[in-house]
């Protein structure tokens, strides 16, 4: 079994010795990746006839490790495809998206984990199915939802903005608002005002 290995930190040394047990280790990229260094590596992964990529969630910059993900599903369709995730918990948004591009090899654990067990159990096994990391996924419309929901999040805060400033100028001042927690400070001190006087 011909294997590649994208991953960062001390559980490298344990995921190496576990694959040299099984197989032999043909790629190997060791710390976090960024910006173009993120494409560059899975380029070359991608150039590399491996059965399978071990990819460790940490290594990878967030934003783009979805897509990074995808493009190499897409160059390399018959590769199978474990993810390590470290402190995650089932629902996280980033594996859920993994479980979306149809990556279902979840090795996960927590920082006692002996990842070099881990990853050899689930290299030994058959490629797990969807009903293994369902668990994991939220579908599509939770992640959207949840975008949904950072979006409107400003709004709301500028609407509270809007209407300390109007119960303020009820009061018989005019203040803008730039901060909720001195906003609603001003309306204590303004009633505090009014009922001691």
């Amino acid at each position: 079994m011909l294997i590649s290995l994208i991953a960062e930190g001390d559980i490298v040394e344990k995921i190496k010795e576990s694959i040299g047990q099984i197989g032999e280790l043909v790629f190997e990229h060791v710390g976090k990746l960024e910006g173009e260094k993120i494409k560059d590596v899975f380029y070359s992964a991608s150039r590399v006839p491996s059965d399978v990529l071990i990819v460790d969630l940490k290594a990878l910059d967030e934003k783009e490790a979805v897509s990074i993900l995808q493009s190499f599903r897409i160059s390399r369709p018959n590769t199978r495809i474990v993810i390590v995730v470290r402190d995650r918990k089932p629902g996280d948004i980033l594996v859920s998206s993994t479980v979306s591009l149809g990556i279902y090899d979840i090795a996960a654990g927590d920082k006692d984990t002996d990842w070099g067990e881990v990853v050899k159990k689930i290299l030994i096994s058959p490629p797990a199915t969807y009903t293994q990391a369902a668990r994991w996924h939220t579908g599509t419309l939770n992640i959207l939802n949840e975008a949904e929901e950072k979006r409107k999040k400003p709004l709301e805060i500028e609407k509270a903005k809007k209407q300390i400033e109007g119960i303020v100028k009820f009061l018989g001042e005019n203040y803008r608002c730039y901060d909720l927690n001195e906003g609603i400070i001003k309306i204590e001190k303004l009633l505090l005002d009014e009922v001691l006087d």
